[in-house]
């Protein structure tokens, strides 16, 4: 078995293991900080969330300058999908080395939260 099968069988693990769970059981995960080891853990939040029940638990995790770059692109790729927003690239969403890193949240913050409104009006 090669590296690259072994690291196939493990994503393919963790996205049956992440599909089981619920959102709710997702975004515990997140508070944890537990996101897995292959990036399964994104997609598999992608195809089952909504802005509605994920925006602000994925927006307090861009806002978390402790939490890893990887983790903050994961988690702005997938906000980003549910917001149907392309003002920003993931990466730039999770570069806090950035001078315009905190006005870019603000603005994101923004966005969001207009969406929701008219989502919910």
């Amino acid at each position: 078995m090669n590296a690259k099968t072994g690291f196939e069988a493990e994503a393919l693990a963790e996205r049956e293991y992440y599909d089981s769970l619920n959102l709710a059981e997702m975004h515990a995960l997140i508070h944890e900080r537990k996101f897995g080891r292959t990036g399964m853990f994104w997609q598999s939040l992608r195809t089952r969330a909504t802005l509605l029940t994920s925006a602000w638990v994925l927006l307090e995790l861009l806002e978390r300058r402790s939490v890893g770059r990887e983790a903050r692109t994961g988690a702005a790729s997938v906000l980003l999908a549910l917001a149907d927003c392309h003002d920003w690239s993931p990466e730039a969403l999770a570069d806090d080395t950035d001078p315009e890193f905190e006005f870019r949240l603000r603005e994101l913050r923004r966005v969001i939260n207009e969406r929701i409104r008219a989502m919910t009006a």
